[in-house]
């Protein structure tokens, strides 16, 4: 549950990141996009091994991005990070649950009354 919500919270800082300032130009048009589709993607991730892996695919589309259009360092870094946390919530291991039929344990016999009194007797005769 920790990485669908790394992908929502990365998807509210790429939303941001044109009104800090961080991107400029295409690449803050870039960014909003990706935001938007990640914001709907993440929660949708919950349920849908398509969604998980569309946002992967989010995020190494951001990667490229990243490299191909020039910007600033911290720009460069703004969307780099963002695509990694993007990529690690769409390839996030999964939990498979297995359906299987409980173990009924046998039922044991008690011990019959000659076994106890021959236990009773030698623990007397031990002390």
């Amino acid at each position: 549950m920790l990485l669908p919500a790394l992908g929502a919270s990365t998807a509210i800082w790429l939303l941001l990141a044109p009104v800090l300032e961080l991107e400029t130009g295409v690449r803050s048009g870039i960014a909003v996009a990706v935001g938007v589709l990640a914001l709907v993607l993440s929660p949708l991730g919950l349920w849908s091994k398509t969604a998980r892996g569309s946002l992967a695919v989010l995020g190494l589309f951001l990667a490229l991005v990243c490299f191909a259009l020039p910007g600033t360092i911290g720009a460069t870094a703004d969307l780099a990070t963002c695509s990694v946390a993007l990529i690690m919530a769409g390839v996030a291991p999964w939990p498979v649950v297995v359906l299987a039929p409980a173990a009924v344990p046998r039922a044991t016999a008690a011990p019959s009354r000659n076994e106890m009194a021959v236990a009773v007797s030698a623990m007397r005769l031990a002390a």
